[in-house]
């Protein structure tokens, strides 16, 4: 169906401009175009060099996905009446979002309003994903019963939402290189009288522990209870490799002293672990009626 198809489109027009955002902040761009409206550097089509061509950029691709996301909301009301609410609880939020990123620069950077613009990113996704799921045509396949693993993908979406979080945390204030000592902070876990930026940082760490325990658990879970799935198995395989990667690219981030390709890197592979899990829940979750 059509809205299902275009859906598809947004949710990837979306993980790129998610990319997209996560190349601001490691290149310093974050204030390259200091006007918090669709101008930048007085010009509306600026040259697009040195840290315009990620922060600007940055906002054309947003201006994209919010006229895809309008066009969208018009093809569910006018086609799908069910999901007129959904169509239009989306269009809120990404109008939010954008009235985020406007504030973020016009206060110039608070971090509690980069943090909150980040997590509606994230949730954003999350939506948009329930959408296609929504839109997609009736299958007479029954859903995956996977009993307690269910629970355990319940806890992986909440872990990684919780370490993007912290990745967040760590990102706006300035935390990454707030250790360079591995893998304790010389011998402690978490040293007394640390200054915020450190104990943003060790917390970062520690979530990364727990959240690769837990992803790896439940991804061991819906391994041994998917049988006959084989989606669902291949996504937990994946899983596993995925947050092994990003463990490394986190350990890279500070031996590299936050190269600008690792940064980017290591948070891309969190937004593709949240749409991994986030499918997951999806798959075997009970589809809503009209």
């Amino acid at each position: 169906m059509l809205e299902n198809r275009f859906t598809l489109v947004l949710v990837i027009a979306t993980l790129v401009l998610l990319w997209i955002g996560g190349t601001v902040n490691p290149t310093g761009s974050s204030l390259a175009c200091p006007e918090w409206t669709f101008i930048c550097n007085g010009e509306l089509f600026p040259p697009m060099t040195g840290g315009v061509l990620y922060e600007h950029g940055h906002r054309l691709a947003a201006t994209t996905v919010g006229i895809l996301q309008i066009i969208l909301t018009v093809l569910l009301w006018r086609r799908r009446p069910e999901l007129r609410k959904l169509g239009v609880a989306l269009l809120a939020l990404v109008c939010f979002q954008g009235a985020l990123g406007a504030i973020t620069v016009g206060l110039k950077l608070p971090w509690v309003i980069s943090t909150l613009h980040l997590l509606c990113a994230f949730t954003y996704l999350a939506l948009l994903m329930y959408t296609f799921a929504r839109t997609r045509p009736p299958s007479d396949k029954p859903r995956p019963n996977l009993g307690g693993a269910r629970v355990w993908i319940e806890a992986a979406v909440i872990a990684l939402l919780a370490q993007i979080l912290l990745g967040g945390l760590v990102r706006h204030h300035e935390a990454a290189l707030a250790s360079i000592d591995l893998p304790l902070h010389y011998g402690s876990i978490w040293p007394s009288g640390a200054p915020l930026a450190l104990k943003i940082h060790m917390a970062h760490r520690i979530g990364a522990v727990l959240v690769t325990l837990v992803v790896i658990s439940a991804a061991i879970a819906v391994f041994v209870r998917a049988r006959g799935h084989r989606l669902l198995r291949s996504l937990s395989i994946a899983s596993i490799a995925l947050v092994a990667a990003q463990v490394g690219l986190g350990v890279w981030t500070i031996i590299s002293f936050r190269a600008t390709p690792i940064a980017v890197g290591h948070f891309m592979g969190a937004s593709l672990l949240w749409v991994l899990w986030v499918t997951m829940a999806l798959i075997t979750t009970r589809r809503p009626t009209a």
